[in-house]
């Protein structure tokens, strides 16, 4: 009883601590208010920099939850006299349990992290790309938000309007420590060092269509849009004809887009970017 007593005591200063902080954070927020709450267009990759935040969270719930139950069943111990074997071994299956347990959610949200923040840093990197082609007159955003899904980046200038989804994989590593960086497309198929497959091809295309029918409802008139899937890092080469779809490496898409011959007038591009303002407004939480 005296020890748990004790770790009462010694967990009270840190509960204080935390107490007083959550106090004062509430009183700064009541006295005083941040300059801006919204931003106009949305950052590349925010929907997967909010997965990010969620995956921390999580993880950091059950990295506290691994640490602390086997602290608990130590200070059950401590407490409890006399121990006898059968106590002993069912506190050691709980504890083995509870590590399992814990110790598979956080390699699985380790991993979902890992592959997030891959796509992450890709759309970051090809929205750091397409800035470049503001010197062309084009309109570009970012993390388009649609109902269960968002659209990489989307261009609009007098070139057309061009959908840009991004796909970011790991480059193999051969016996000899070189890295393998080279994918084929042949049509139908992406050939990778490791096979083949239409891995992001025909969601770039439905984004296009889907981006395609929201625009011309919201605009009144026909907005056609044409997708990109870019392969950061990737050297892309191209044994067919485009066959609706831009397979391309980032520094690629400067070229394409800024090649295009005009079709779009400027009371148009000014309609279209209108919509996709309003679409991809987003408020700051502070």
């Amino acid at each position: 009883m005296i020890l748990l007593l004790n770790a009462v005591l010694c967990l009270l200063p840190t509960a204080f601590v935390l107490a007083l902080i959550i106090r004062k954070r509430k009183e700064q927020r009541e006295i005083c208010l941040a300059p801006i709450n919204e931003l106009s267009r949305r950052p590349a990759g925010e929907s997967l920099r909010i997965r990010l935040e969620h995956l921390e969270e999580k993880l950091t719930d059950d990295t506290l939850g691994l640490l602390l139950f086997p602290l608990m069943l130590i200070l059950f111990l401590a407490i409890r006299h006399p121990i006898d074997e059968l106590s002993l071994i069912l506190l050691f299956t709980l504890s083995v349990g509870s590590s399992a347990f814990f110790g598979i959610r956080i390699y699985k949200l380790a991993r979902s992290r890992a592959n997030y923040k891959l796509g992450f840093e890709g759309e970051r990197f090809v929205g750091e790309v397409l800035c470049r082609l503001i010197t062309h007159g084009f309109e570009i955003y970012h993390d388009v938000p649609f109902d269960g899904f968002n659209i990489d980046h989307v261009l609009v200038g007098p070139r057309g309007v061009f959908i840009v989804e991004t796909k970011t994989r790991r480059k193999p590593v051969d016996k000899s420590g070189g890295k393998k960086y080279h994918v084929t497309y042949d049509g139908k198929f992406l050939q990778w060092p490791w096979g083949a497959d239409r891995f992001g091809i025909d969601q770039a295309k439905n984004n296009a269509k889907t981006l395609s029918a929201w625009l011309s409802s919201a605009t009144g008139e026909i907005v056609s849009a044409s997708p990109i899937l870019t392969l950061p890092g990737w050297m892309v080469e191209r044994k067919a004809p485009t066959n609706g779809i831009y397979i391309l490496n980032p520094k690629e898409i400067n070229g394409v887009c800024s090649s295009q011959p005009p079709k779009l007038q400027e009371s148009q591009i000014k309609r279209i970017c209108h919509q996709l303002d309003q679409k991809c407004r987003i408020e700051i939480i502070h």
